[in-house]
């Protein structure tokens, strides 16, 4: 029975992961708030940019390692992130 509960809160916990990042160049950190790409390390993101207060979209390409290049698509600017 405990299992069958852990496994129902896993699988709808398990829809979006969000991670943070650090970004070294401009000495800010970045909230991904949606990342669900199914393994694949790469796809569409909304994440939240501490450096100027704002929601943004854009693409993560991850490395293995935990860190990974954000493409904004407002700016049209790569930014290299590591995982905190």
């Amino acid at each position: 029975m405990k299992l069958l509960a852990f496994l129902t809160i896993l699988s709808f916990s398990g829809l979006t992961w969000g991670w943070s990042g650090f970004d070294y160049k401009t000495g800010s950190y970045v909230e991904i708030e949606t990342y669900n790409h199914g393994g694949v390390g790469e796809g569409e993101v909304e994440y939240f940019d501490y450096q100027d207060g704002q929601y943004k979209n854009g693409y993560l390409d991850m490395e293995p390692g935990g860190s990974g290049t954000l493409y904004d698509y407002g700016t049209g600017d790569y930014r290299y992130l590591d995982m905190d």
